[in-house]
């Protein structure tokens, strides 16, 4: 039997148990593509659900980098935006119950948090799975669509359409260069309680009504996306599932002009602001020229015959621990303490992107860059585990280019991961 190569890193697995498996674990979803007119019709009812159309299966790390993009595509920068790589998973790890078949919620977890508490992290949730259901239908790039809504409006003297109070969460691109617009829901449910998932559909269509006639060129699909999760042992005979209604477009009026660019630029300026390159970030996303440039060293590494750039996020010793007394004497020696904690082993967070992909974005005037942004080809997605030398890589890359995911060495490694440094201009 092949042993997963994180397991031969024994140490980190006195974690708990529970927030372990978050981060070898897989698991899915089924989709149900629920009808329009009975979501929008007072006394329709939509149960029971149609036969799934379809199955999300990602990882715990590939769910992390879903909730991480979406988090990223908040602009100006939400707090989110520089927590670790791992942070969505070692701050969750109790709440998922990776052991089933089916995504699902640890008993007692549907109603452990306040309410406000819960449906904050259950509409996050639901963003990232929108995510995952948009990469599964090859929807590769992302923008925030209220962000570039208003300022290409702005600029257009466009005024916000009345009646309006709320905007779809997301514009995507594919593979074909079709748009589509997407707003997300989510839920947890309790034992036994069945959630009102057509009223959160039904309030999705209402963020989505009428938006696409609003934007030039104008969205091919909308889809109103609901996430709902249910807890591992709740005996109702309906389990955590994804749900979507696909609305018809309407014809355009007095639309806001969008250039072919605008989401990929959205896409790659939010992954830049991950990455800590924020200057590079705001050109793109403006299409400013600017001269006044940096040169930098930057971290490459090679994954699966593939290159990417890394920031690192964090470097987590797991002994001795923070609060011990080794750990504080040695603290001013950083080089000495680094080679001197990887007793147990130590783990690198990383966030990167794909080589060619950051070349093509940050080596060039921003405002000519919209050629070799409209000729990038999306990749697979895979959920990445890869042996390196003195330990592993686990993470997560989307077909946009982008990682997610940690470096684990051993003390029987060679201490340092090998990294490849190359010289970019920012």
């Amino acid at each position: 039997m092949t042993m997963h190569p994180l397991l031969a890193l024994t140490p980190w697995f006195s974690l708990p148990v529970n927030i372990a498996k978050a981060f070898t674990a897989n698991s899915s979803l089924p989709v149900h593509e629920l009808d329009k007119a009975k979501v929008q019709t007072p006394r329709a009812h939509v149960r029971p659900f149609p036969d799934a159309c379809g199955v999300v299966s990602f990882s715990a790390w590939r769910l992390a980098h879903a909730i991480k993009k979406a988090d990223c595509l908040r602009w100006p920068s939400a707090p989110q935006l520089w927590a670790g790589a791992t942070g969505f998973l070692l701050e969750n790890g109790h709440l998922f119950d990776w052991g089933k078949v089916g995504f699902s919620l640890h008993d007692g977890m549907a109603s452990y948090y306040a309410d406000f508490s819960s449906s904050g992290l259950a509409g996050r949730i639901g963003q990232g799975m929108a995510i995952l259901l948009l990469e599964e239908k090859g929807y590769a790039y992302v923008g925030r669509f209220e962000t570039e809504w208003k300022q290409r409006a702005a600029t257009q003297n466009k005024a916000w359409p009345a009646g309006k109070e709320k905007a779809p969460d997301f514009i995507a691109e594919n593979t074909q260069k079709e748009w589509i617009l997407a707003e997300s829901k989510g839920g947890f449910a309790g034992p036994d309680s069945k959630p009102n998932i057509k009223a959160a559909l039904n309030e999705g269509l209402k963020q989505l009504d009428g938006w696409d006639k609003h934007i030039f060129p104008q969205p091919k699909k909308s889809f109103a996306i609901g996430t709902f999760l249910r807890e591992s042992n709740d005996g109702s005979d309906e389990k955590s599932l994804i749900a979507f209604v696909d609305p018809e477009s309407e014809t355009p009026e007095n639309p806001v002009e969008f250039p072919a660019d605008t989401v990929r630029r959205a896409n790659y300026a939010a992954w830049l602001d991950a990455m800590d390159f924020s200057e590079a970030a705001d050109r793109l996303r403006i299409g400013a020229y600017s001269a006044d440039r940096r040169r930098q060293t930057v971290p490459v590494i090679s994954l699966g015959g593939r290159e990417f750039v890394v920031r690192i996020t964090s470097i987590l010793p797991k002994s001795p621990g923070l609060s011990s007394r080794e750990f504080w004497e040695d603290f001013h020696d950083l080089p000495y303490l680094l080679f001197k904690l990887p007793r147990d082993g130590f783990r690198i967070e990383v966030i990167g992107l794909d080589l060619k992909v950051f070349e093509s974005l940050v080596g060039v005037d921003s405002t000519k860059t919209s050629d070799r942004l409209m000729e990038f080809s999306p990749q697979q997605t895979q959920d990445a585990t890869f042996d390196l030398e003195g330990g592993a890589f686990t993470g997560s890359i989307f077909s946009d280019g982008s990682l997610l995911g940690e470096l684990r060495h051993s003390r029987a490694g060679s201490g340092v991961p090998n990294f490849e440094w190359i010289e970019v201009e920012l």
